[in-house]
């Protein structure tokens, strides 16, 4: 029984060592797994703050991420509007104003300086009319339309004056050869009417015939020269019809109508008279209106005007010529 004892017992010890051996090993791989578990845990604490970093850095990109979102937002319709002013001012695309965009070679600090002294001479012109554009462009058909018309006027002014000059050359030709003429025709009738003395026409402003004045100087023989307006009445009268006849020799007239130019002569210059118009009358009929029996007498024909009842007129006529021959 010993024996089966100490056997036992052998088996015992020997199943013992194994044991302690699997027990060594396993207190040896526990030591490991701890060491393991230590480092893993230190590995998942490292991913785990690892994790809380990337989720607040992902928190705080997300939000820089929309901050930048918005950022753009108002940037494109900041850039939509001032693409809009621009264009709605200066009528054009963007794209073609910036074909034709010229890069300046300055400096950021000296395009700032530049910029504000453009804005401050903006803000000293004040308000900016949105239409000026337009009323400039109005403004400037209208302009050439007056310039035009302006230019016109000018040429027609300068034809105008042009034509007056040549129409005043030819009148004041025309007006000096009828003066001289009538002046020449005044100074024989004057000197037939007046049996003698001295007359003259003459321009208070020879160097402007056409606006001149006319000056009528006679002298009745026995007298001395002067004005007209300082003779008696029957000699201005004798003036005047010396005056009249002297147009009338100028540019003849089939008739010639006087209205009692006889009234203020006395018989001598009726007489003088009379004879004047005996010498004229064969290139010209004159119709005499006169109460005078002298200028009567020397008419071929008399007609005059009765009243033989209240209100009816009745015409006489006699020619004296016939009436003469009668008797004769």
């Amino acid at each position: 029984d010993t024996a089966a004892l100490e056997a036992q017992q052998s088996t015992w010890n020997a199943g013992r060592g194994e044991l302690q051996a699997k027990l060594a090993a396993l207190e040896t791989a526990t030591v490991a797994a701890e060491s393991a578990l230590a480092a893993a845990d230190r590995t998942l604490a490292n991913a785990e703050r690892s994790l809380a970093e990337a989720r607040q850095q992902l928190d705080t990109m997300g939000d820089e991420n929309h901050r930048v979102q918005i950022q753009l937002t108002e940037a494109a319709a900041s850039r939509r509007s001032i693409v809009e002013r621009v264009e709605a001012e200066w009528h054009r695309p963007l794209a073609m104003l910036l074909d034709g965009l010229v890069l300046l070679d300055l400096d950021i600090d000296t395009l700032e300086a530049e910029s504000s002294r453009i804005v401050a001479a903006l803000e000293g012109i004040g308000p900016v009319n949105p239409l000026a554009v337009e009323e400039h462009a109005e403004e400037s058909k209208r302009l050439d339309f007056l310039t035009s018309q302006r230019d016109d006027l000018v040429s027609a002014r300068q034809s105008l004056i042009q034509a007056i000059r040549e129409i005043d050359g030819t009148a004041r030709q025309m007006f000096l050869e009828t003066f001289n003429a009538v002046q020449a025709n005044f100074l024989r009738v004057f000197t037939t009417l007046f049996g003698g003395g001295e007359c003259d026409l003459r321009l208070a402003n020879a160097d402007d015939p056409l606006e001149s004045e006319i000056e009528i100087h006679a002298a009745p023989r026995g007298k001395r020269t002067q004005r007209i307006h300082l003779l008696s009445s029957g000699e201005r009268t004798l003036v005047a019809v010396s005056l009249l006849f002297s147009i009338y020799l100028t540019k003849p007239s089939p008739f010639c109508l006087m209205d009692e130019v006889d009234a203020p002569l006395d018989d001598a210059n009726v007489g003088r008279f009379t004879r004047l118009l005996e010498e004229f009358k064969v290139t010209t009929q004159f119709l005499v209106i006169t109460h005078n029996p002298r200028t009567m007498q020397s008419a071929d024909a008399v007609y005059g005007v009765t009243m033989q009842e209240p209100g009816v007129s009745t015409i006489v006529g006699v020619r004296l010529g016939e009436r003469e021959r009668e008797h004769a």
